[in-house]
C-alpha cells in the first residue's frame, strides 16, 4: 500500500506541474499538427500489480510524431505473466493462468526534449478482453472471456543511448473503465514502464531515403 501511496503521489505532482503551463500547451499542439508528420516504432513492457502480485504486460506501438512534440498511433499489448489459478468450472476443480491483451490507440506529448533526453505525458486507452486460460486441455480454451476497456495516463524520461535507439522508464496508473467481473483478479493498479524506441525517421533521413 505504502508503494501505491508514493507512486500515485509522485505522478500527480509531476502532471500538476504540466498542467500549469496548458496555455503554452495548446499553442505548442496547434504549431506541432502543421509540420510534416514523422513515422516511429516503440516496444514497452509495463509492470503492474494483479492482487498484489507483479506482472509484465509487453507491447509494441506505431504511429506518427509531429514536431518532436506530439504523437498518436495505435499499439497491441498483452500479459506475459503466467500467474495460476484455480476455479470451479461445471463442478470441477480446474486449472487456469490469466489472460489479457488489447488494442491500444495512444497519444504523447512531449513537454521537454534536448539532444539526449525527453520527458513526455503518454495516455493510452486499452479495447481488449481478459479471460482464463484454460490449462486443463480439456473443453473451451478461453474462459469467462469478456470484452474490458483500460485508461492509462504516466509520465515518462527517456535517453537516447545512441544516434537511432533510446530507452527510457515512467511511472502511471491503469483504471479499468470496464472490468471483468467475472474474473477475481482487479486489474486497476500503478504501472511502471519500461520502453524502447528506434529513430527510424534519422535512419532513413542517413539513408537519404526521406
Amino acid at each position: 500500500m505504502q508503494k501505491i501511496k508514493v507512486t500515485l503521489l509522485v505522478f500527480f505532482l509531476s502532471l500538476f506541474g504540466i498542467i500549469a503551463k496548458a496555455q503554452s500547451f495548446e499553442q505548442e499542439l496547434r504549431d506541432a499538427v502543421k509540420t510534416s508528420p514523422k513515422f516511429e516504432y516503440r516496444m514497452d513492457s509495463r509492470h503492474s500489480f494483479i492482487n498484489q502480485k507483479g506482472v509484465k504486460t509487453a507491447g509494441i506501438k506505431m504511429g506518427v510524431q509531429f514536431a518532436d512534440k506530439l504523437s498518436f498511433g495505435l499499439g497491441y499489448n498483452q500479459l506475459w505473466s503466467p500467474l495460476q489459478n484455480e476455479i470451479n468450472v461445471n463442478g470441477i476443480e480446474t486449472k487456469v493462468s490469466l489472460g489479457f491483451s488489447n488494442i491500444s490507440p495512444y497519444l504523447e506529448y512531449v513537454f521537454f526534449r534536448d539532444n539526449k533526453w525527453e520527458l513526455s505525458i503518454p495516455v493510452q486507452l486499452g479495447f481488449g478482453r481478459s479471460f482464463y486460460k484454460n490449462e486443463s486441455g480439456l473443453g473451451k480454451k478461453h474462459l469467462r472471456a469478456e470484452f474490458v476497456l483500460s485508461y492509462e495516463p504516466a509520465i515518462t524520461v527517456q535517453y537516447r543511448v545512441f544516434k537511432y535507439f533510446g530507452a527510457g522508464l515512467g511511472i502511471g496508473y491503469r483504471f479499468m473503465v470496464i472490468s471483468n467481473n467475472q474474473l477475481e483478479e482487479k486489474f486497476t493498479s500503478p504501472v511502471y514502464i519500461f520502453k524502447t524506441t528506434i529513430y527510424f525517421q534519422d535512419i532513413l533521413r542517413d539513408l537519404k531515403i526521406d
